[in-house]
């Protein structure tokens, strides 16, 4: 005889974790499987920059549901901390979006021209920049500054929501899922190495690996191989009083645990040759990575040639076609719900994703939350070969 839940989440990235905790909270029983440990996908590399101001997000739905997601961290934060002793090292600050050159100001103002309205958002010019954080460089042509943005460490928050979740009740199962087991159209459960376990509903939240599920699901998965690479510097300097990106540069951050985090090199131009190393996870780091992100981070704040190399990260992202999540249910399939494709905004679209999924569980799946009508599957309908070449070099991060 099979085990018997509820729901059970395929993936304990944060996507999953979080599923599983939202789903926990509402008193439904859950089994989070992972086949290999909590975190050990995209989200243990990521570097949990919460921001509203990049590319990712598109006027209407897809900035509302960033705006969504945004604005439930403080109070998820709290709770998860309160629930499990952890320290996230969140930290809520002013950003700079940088803009080095022409080409950057120019998007960041087209960008502006929409976010202001939802933002507090407005340009600076370089001596304003000056004046908040005087070290950067003096070839700087001006900032998007924003009143607020956030950052935390993803693989703690990763591992809070699991075990947040697991004090709510969901069981965590490190099995390796083997397949999906369907009666006709419905899927009614997982097959794993160890049993199959019976359920109502499956989430689909494998990351890389969701496209394992195509074949049992009779529909297009397509998610890809998105490789990035960022730095932890140890800099004895003041850290920066505020968060900082560039369009063509990422992000330069001083974290709570005393680290300056640098990167990320996904999706920018010099990687053209080197975007996809395969169609897994692809953790090893590269001198080609070092030496750029440490050139670009110099670049923005020169002083950073006296920094120390710590850690160099790396791994794969989930990039869907479009850059979007791929969120809800699968045309012609009942009782599967993906939950992956988050491209670079995983962490920040966690709470989001997570609320929309209960939901739409919750109400029996009969009803698409509206907040996630913009990110259905059906829009790959008929797919049959995903251009991820072009989507990850249009990613910013």
């Amino acid at each position: 005889m099979s085990e018997k839940v509820d729901v059970a989440v395929i993936g304990a990235g944060v996507i999953g974790c979080s599923v599983a905790y939202y789903l926990a909270r509402e008193g439904i029983k859950v089994a989070l499987l992972e086949r290999e440990s909590i975190g050990s996908g995209s989200s243990a590399h990521a570097t949990g920059f919460i921001s509203l101001l990049g590319k990712e997000f598109s006027p209407g739905p897809s900035f509302q549901f960033g705006l969504e997601s945004y604005r439930e961290f403080p109070s998820l934060v709290e709770e998860l901390e309160d629930a499990t002793g952890m320290d996230l090292l969140y930290q809520r600050r002013p950003s700079l979006r940088l803009a080095l050159e022409e080409s950057e100001e120019e998007l960041i103002k087209d960008l502006m021209s929409w976010q202001q309205e939802h933002v507090a958002v407005r340009w600076i010019n370089a001596a304003d920049v000056h004046e908040l954080e005087p070290r950067l460089t003096p070839t700087l042509r001006g900032a998007a500054y924003e009143d607020e943005s956030a950052q935390l460490d993803s693989y703690r928050l990763n591992l809070a929501l699991a075990a947040g979740a697991e004090r709510l009740g969901a069981r965590t199962i490190l099995r390796e899922v083997t397949g999906l087991v369907s009666e006709g159209s419905r899927i009614t459960g997982v097959r794993t190495q160890g049993g199959d376990i019976s359920c109502g509903t499956v989430v689909v939240a494998a990351g890389l690996w969701s496209p394992f599920f195509q074949h049992d699901l009779g529909f297009p998965l397509p998610v890809g191989a998105l490789k990035g690479e960022r730095l932890l510097l140890q800099y004895d300097g003041d850290p920066l009083q505020v968060l900082i990106s560039s369009p063509k540069r990422g992000h330069m951050i001083s974290r709570l645990d005393g680290f300056l985090s640098v990167g990320s090199t996904g999706g920018r131009d010099y990687d053209k040759d080197q975007l996809y190393q395969g169609e897994d996870m692809d953790r090893v780091p590269t001198e080609t990575a070092r030496v750029e992100l440490m050139q670009r981070a110099i670049d923005v704040f020169p002083d950073l040639e006296n920094a120390s190399l710590v850690q160099q990260l790396a791994g794969s992202r989930p990039l869907s076609p479009d850059r979007m999540p791929i969120i809800g249910p699968v045309p012609g399939k009942e009782g599967v719900v993906l939950a992956t494709g988050h491209t670079t905004k995983g962490i920040h679209l966690g709470p989001s994703t997570a609320k929309a999924v209960t939901e739409y569980i919750q109400g029996g799946c009969k009803q698409v939350p509206a907040s996630i009508e913009l990110f259905l599957p059906a829009r790959f309908a008929g797919l049959t070969q995903a251009d991820f070449q072009t989507a990850g070099l249009h990613v910013d991060e």
